[in-house]
């Protein structure tokens, strides 16, 4: 199964979910499953091919019936009470755990109860690198995070050994800095699965590896992270690994993959890495580098903007004005998809204080210039954002300033009520949805 992870800053979180048409959506923490992290934990690594997979018949319903019963979908899991399922591993290599391998075989429970022609069809068909380890309920082998610890050579770009070689270099250093130079030379941006665990272990890792980054090695990562095609993996977590390790010069070459790449991920993975470097810099960049961009890049500035939303009490309140002088720049029917950019960026900026004439603008003229029902959802939500609170006997008192404007609106147009009072009540957390169909 092929465990891709999709990242964007706005998730940066470390559990995701990988699926596959052939096999349930399964829970896995990626940087705790990469190569060499599987390399640390696994008891067992063996090189095989998956033989067959065996019915074990029980004298009960059995752990993993209870854990992953057949619900109709058989491709996905498919435990059978009384029976456990396991899986049988022609093994040519062992790289760790010789004595849990019987003659040429090694057993392990079957992923989620699977029957052998329900596997993928490269773990049917060829040979992969397998980490197991007991179960603490039993003390049977199981492969770690299922198709996640089971690596073929499909899996990285048609190189198992590739894969095997990671694996037995960690089992050698047997410290995770002294892989350093390895996951530097592994950074070949061609999707297989030892390239993109090492970006992932240069970026949510880097702590491990942060004593032994030479000035060298962190321009190697911000130089691969340029390379790297916009929109992929790589990308985003080579990204992610810039905000770490810190190299020199690495702003302005984040604000040119933010001007120069559309992907949303690109956007807000970027910001991140800039707000983690310097946030005051990030935001003079942005605002320097509006006057002379174009159009395109306008509305990747304004995004950017939105995702730091600068503030006056820590950027200082002429920052912040200029900031939201950009954004009122977009603030202006025509170009919805910039429109819609700017809204997103004003209520993430609480701004319907310094974009008031804007907004109220496109609200009082909805009728002709052409805004969507969105946009003017957008703007109304952005407006309410404008409140100060205040201490009263004791108690925190939040004033929307523009509560009797948008109270009149209401009555006055009651297809805008529920919008009015979502944003109300929830102003920052009301979503709008961008021209990509995204809600944000």
């Amino acid at each position: 199964m092929k465990t891709m992870t999709s990242l964007c800053a706005l998730t940066l979180m470390a559990g995701l979910f990988a699926a596959s048409a052939s096999a349930e959506a399964v829970s896995y923490i990626p940087h705790q499953s990469t190569i060499p992290r599987l390399a640390n934990q696994a008891e067992v690594i063996v090189v095989g091919r998956l033989a067959r997979v065996e019915n074990i018949q029980l004298g009960e319903a059995g752990i993993d019936f209870a854990m992953y019963p057949n619900r109709g979908t058989p491709a996905r899991q498919d435990g059978e009470s009384g029976v456990r399922r396991e899986a049988v591993i022609t093994v040519s290599q062992t790289l760790k755990g010789a004595s849990h391998v019987t003659g040429s075989e090694l057993r392990v429970v079957s992923m989620r109860q699977l029957k052998f022609d329900n596997y993928d069809a490269d773990l049917r068909g060829g040979e992969a690198l397998f980490f197991c380890s007991p179960r603490s309920q039993d003390n049977r082998l199981i492969v770690l995070s299922d198709e996640r610890g089971a690596i073929t050579a499909e899996d990285n770009a048609g190189n198992l050994t590739g894969a095997v070689e990671m694996a037995r270099r960690f089992l050698t250093v047997g410290r995770f800095a002294d892989l350093k130079p390895a996951l530097l030379a592994g950074l070949t941006l061609n999707g297989g699965r030892v390239s993109l665990d090492a970006c992932v272990e240069l970026a949510w890792n880097w702590e491990d590896y942060a004593a032994v980054m030479t000035p060298a090695d962190k321009q190697l990562v911000l130089d691969k992270a340029k390379e790297a095609t916009p929109g992929t993996e790589e990308r985003v977590q080579l990204i992610h690994a810039v905000g770490r390790h810190k190299p020199d010069g690495a702003m302005n070459d984040l604000l040119g993959m933010i001007m120069s790449d559309s992907q949303f991920t690109t956007t807000s993975i970027a910001c991140w890495a800039m707000e983690n470097i310097e946030r005051r810099e990030a935001v003079n960049l942005f605002v320097g580098a509006f006057a002379s961009a174009n159009a395109s890049q306008r509305v990747l500035l304004v995004r950017a903007l939105g995702l730091i939303h600068p503030k006056d009490w820590f950027e200082g309140a002429e920052v912040r004005q200029a900031a939201c002088d950009c954004v009122a720049a977009l603030l202006v029917a025509g170009d919805e998809t910039a429109l819609r950019e700017a809204l997103i960026a004003a209520r993430n900026m609480w701004a319907g204080k310094e974009l008031k004439a804007q907004l109220k603008n496109l609200i009082e003229n909805r009728a002709h210039n052409g805004i969507s029902e969105e946009a003017v959802k957008g703007a109304i939500v952005a407006l309410a954002t404008h409140r100060t609170k205040t201490e009263q006997m004791g108690k925190t008192i939040e004033a929307v300033h523009e509560r009797g404007y948008l109270n009149n609106l209401a009555t006055q147009d009651p297809a805008l009520k529920q919008v009015v009072d979502c944003a109300i009540l929830f102003p920052y957390s009301t979503l709008i949805t961008d021209t990509e169909g995204r809600l944000r």
